[in-house]
């Protein structure tokens, strides 16, 4: 059961950490207002 219970967990906090991802991204963008997003989406690619 633990093992499987892993599995759980994990799935949560990853989507968690994807949620706040998001939400930092979004904040970001909102800063920048005027920058590429093509940018945004390779800093992205680089930390997953």
């Amino acid at each position: 059961m633990s093992q499987q219970y892993n599995k759980v967990i994990k799935r949560s906090r990853r989507k968690a950490y994807l949620k706040r991802r998001k939400q930092a991204l979004k904040l970001r963008a909102a800063k920048k207002s005027g920058a590429k997003p093509s940018a945004a989406t390779e800093s992205a690619k680089s930390a997953a």
